[in-house]
């Protein structure tokens, strides 16, 4: 009797099918219905995304927050607004301090002003006294990484083969959410918040231009979508503009010169018709708003640069900078190799691809450059691209590998060489600039991530491409990972360390340094739990 009752439970209640297991299971189908249903949907998976966004970027800028020091420079944009409301492009030179310009009596920042436009808010509140690089930092990484997350979906709707191209595209979101520029340089300062704000543009730029590509087609919109970019980041950080606004010129000159159909380009193939057809174009409906958006953000450029270095042209004058002699090599590397020097490139390319130079030999470091007077500064941490931004990369090779294989019939290559062309201009800037900074590498992302992201709907709309991709996915994954732990790594040295000069680690070594540090930030935290210290 008693075997005929275990039998009969058991076949009531078999194996895996417990209450208990019974619930958990409805929890994970419904679990898993929920996410799908999200994940189908473009708008509510952008909101998921947002959501996600606040927490993440949220919880690592207060770190950073915590971390640091107050600071009275985090205000310097408040002062710039009030001044700029007055018709003054001078800054209260108690709030700049060393990062101050003394020109005429007066003291003045090198900052774009946009960061300044930010606050009006607080000026129409009357609360200037209120710091809000927090929430400006943390505006600017999400715009950006919501403009990256756009384009990705965008290039999910052209996937084929289903589940392995979905899965290219995952592996990328991952990628743009939890690595690279959204995470590797991501702090609460006045630096950070320029260049964070430069790269947004840069980044939304990325993505119209990559919608372009897709269509095969720019509308007005979207061309004046790109100026107003390119514009804004001219008024944010130079070197970024520069790089956009050349993009976007050489973009409008490769489509005047695109012929609308062949018959067209057999009535003006003549040299006089040709350039009475560039003409048309360039003054044309079509090109004619995005020109006008563009000149008017240049205009108001050149009009600050103009009141506080005496030329339209000049976004910096580092012989008036305050703290010029703190460094050595601070004015002499600029004067004697320039703003720009070929001879530098060599030492960039190691800073931020392969940075042995923080490495010790004997007393000092293993290569002798850093201290070049080629050199004007070059700060901590150490970081590289192959570690934190593998996934770009892949797709990268996967970009020359489609073109190689001739797949890139489907993509328009005039426009998407003149893209890249003038991304790539900041990137040479940085590499043969005379001070070698890691926020720098900001500079790369906009080239890097727009050939990746080509280089992914290459991959995921054509079947060789996506069989390629199969065989190698487990080692995407596995780079995806060491992205992730780098990037992370890279914003803790950051966090910790600050962007320090060799000649602090010459005598600790780049191991002892960063472990003082920890020892300072734990002392901090046993005896004020982080509160900021003046």
């Amino acid at each position: 009797m008693a075997e005929t009752n275990r039998h009969r439970d058991s076949a009531q209640n078999p194996p895996g099918n417990s209450p208990a297991e019974g619930s958990s299971s409805g929890i994970g189908r419904f679990s898993k219905t929920f996410l799908d249903k999200i994940a189908c949907n473009d708008f509510r998976l952008r909101l998921a995304i947002l959501v996600f966004m606040l927490l993440w970027y949220g919880a690592l800028l207060a770190i950073s927050w915590r971390l640091a020091l107050n600071d009275p420079e985090r205000l310097i944009f408040n002062s710039m607004l009030d001044h700029l409301l007055r018709g003054r492009f001078d800054v209260d030179p108690q709030i700049v301090g060393y990062e101050g310009y003394i020109r005429n009596s007066r003291v003045y920042s090198y900052f774009g002003i946009w960061c300044a436009l930010l606050r009006l808010p607080l000026w129409i509140a009357h609360r200037m006294n209120v710091d809000m690089t927090f929430w400006s930092c943390l505006t600017a990484v999400c715009l950006a990484s919501m403009a990256k997350v756009r384009a990705l979906l965008l290039i999910r709707r052209r996937a084929i083969g289903g589940r392995i191209g979905k899965q290219a595209v995952k592996l990328m979101l991952v990628y743009v959410l939890l690595a690279g520029s959204a995470v590797a340089v991501l702090q609460v300062s006045i630096y950070q918040e320029v260049i964070l704000w430069a790269y947004a543009f840069a980044a939304i730029f990325v993505y119209f231009a990559l919608k372009g590509v897709i269509y095969r087609s720019c509308s007005t919109g979207m061309l004046c979508s790109m100026a107003a970019c390119a514009g804004l980041a001219l008024l944010t950080r130079a070197s970024t503009g520069v790089g956009l606004v050349g993009a976007f010129l050489i973009l409008l000159l490769v489509l005047a010169l695109k012929p609308a159909d062949t018959e067209m380009s057999e009535r003006q193939a003549t040299g006089s018709r040709f350039g009475l057809r560039l003409v048309r174009m360039l003054v044309g409906s079509r090109m004619l708003a995005p020109l006008a958006i563009l000149a008017a953000l240049i205009a108001a450029a050149g009009t600050v640069n103009y009141f506080r270095w005496g030329n339209p042209a000049t976004f910096d004058n580092p012989d008036l900078y305050v703290m010029k002699d703190a460094w050595p090599n601070f004015l002499s590397s600029l004067h004697t190799y320039g703003y720009f020097n070929i001879r530098r490139i060599p030492f960039g390319l190691m800073y931020y691809f392969v940075p042995v130079w923080v490495l010790r030999a004997g007393d000092g470091l293993l290569f002798s450059m850093p201290q070049s007077p080629l050199l004007g500064v070059v700060n901590l941490p150490p970081s590289s691209f192959l570690l934190t931004d593998l996934p770009a990369l892949g797709f990268i090779l996967f970009l020359a590998i489609a073109l190689r294989m001739r797949r890139g019939a489907v993509i328009p290559i005039g426009e998407c060489s003149a893209i890249a062309a003038g991304l790539l201009v900041p990137c040479v800037l940085m590499l043969g600039f005379p001070w070698m900074v890691s926020r720098y590498r900001m500079e790369f992302y906009p080239e890097f991530e727009f050939l990746a992201l080509l280089g992914l709907y290459l991959t995921v709309s054509d079947e060789a491409m996506l069989a390629k991709f199969k065989r190698l996915r487990r080692f995407f994954s596995a780079g995806l990972m060491v992205s992730i732990v780098a990037s992370i790594g890279v914003l803790a040295l950051y966090d910790v360390g600050g962007d320090a000069s060799p000649d602090e680690i010459m005598r600790p070594g780049i191991f002892h340094y960063y472990v003082d540090k920890v020892t300072y930030h734990l002392h901090r935290f046993s005896e004020h739990g982080f509160r900021s210290q003046p």
